[in-house]
């Protein structure tokens, strides 16, 4: 795998940035010692990389999303050592376009609540974004057309989220309720809650969704195991998930899944 970190402004030609992988924003040193944020991107056919640093004042702690041909960086934190936390939380909103990639990153409208670790994803020409640590609003979303954030109504019982998942073959976005282990569908056409499952069961942020059926990793500390849950979304029914040989799963173990068409994969990392 190559690594290029120059400037990659004719890197796409009339390759579509749909048929690239985006990482999150992530740190590396540069040049002269110090620590450089950026984006980073992987071509699955070449398996060429390549970086497009960011600002200086670009925060940490942010999250990126995909829209079209464009990626944003959303929230994050600022280093601030006269708070008790030692940092502020922000609402910051950077874009990239990856027809334009001469441009380089610029500041677009902010979101309306400061946020740090946010969730994001985008659907339909619009970025949502949830709370994950200590917002006071639970949820926005962005119109990129009209250039506007608004606010996302909550369900209706409490919040406490793993990582949302889309489900765009039935317009909606799926959230699990960490306190009471409940399911619920957001349908972002007609902006309204419905409860799919009470007690569902615990899910991680790995969670995704494959010709139906819903797949997430399950965490059992009692016994150090850890299994795949799959639900299957029309009928409402968990299903049977049989591996090829057990493995053990500790609680320092992290799980991550990338999507390769009609394929996921999970990756593992950590000591059992």
């Amino acid at each position: 795998m190559s690594g290029d970190t120059s400037d990659s402004s004719s890197y796409f030609g009339g390759q579509e940035p749909d048929e690239l992988i985006r990482s999150l924003v992530e740190k590396w040193p540069g040049t002269d010692g110090e620590m450089t944020l950026g984006c980073t991107f992987l071509d699955l056919e070449s398996n060429d990389v390549f970086i497009r640093a960011m600002p200086p004042d670009a925060p940490l702690s942010s999250t990126a999303v995909a829209c079209g041909n464009h990626v944003y960086v959303i929230g994050g934190i600022h280093k601030n050592d006269a708070t008790i936390f030692g940092y502020d939380d922000v609402n910051d909103v950077f874009q990239l376009d990856l027809k334009d990639l001469e441009r380089g990153w610029r500041k677009t409208t902010s979101m309306l609540f400061l946020r740090s670790f946010p969730l994001v994803l985008a659907a339909e020409g619009k970025i949502y974004v949830f709370e994950r640590i200590g917002s006071e609003s639970f949820g926005e979303v962005y119109d990129i057309s009209g250039d506007i954030w608004e606010p996302l109504s909550p369900p209706p019982e409490g919040i406490g989220l793993c990582d949302p998942v889309l489900d765009s073959s039935r317009s909606r976005i799926l959230v699990h309720c960490n306190a009471n282990d409940t399911l619920y569908a957001y349908y972002f056409d007609r902006k309204s809650w419905v409860c799919l499952e009470q007690k569902f069961c615990y899910w991680s942020e790995s969670a995704t969704i494959v010709d139906d059926v819903l797949y997430t990793v399950i965490y059992n500390y009692s016994s150090k195991f850890r299994s795949l849950e799959a639900y299957n979304l029309l009928d409402k029914k968990h299903l049977t998930v049989k591996w090829s040989s057990e493995f053990l799963g500790g609680s320092n173990n992290e799980w991550h899944s990338v999507s390769f068409g009609q394929w996921q994969v999970y990756f593992g990392l950590g000591q059992p």
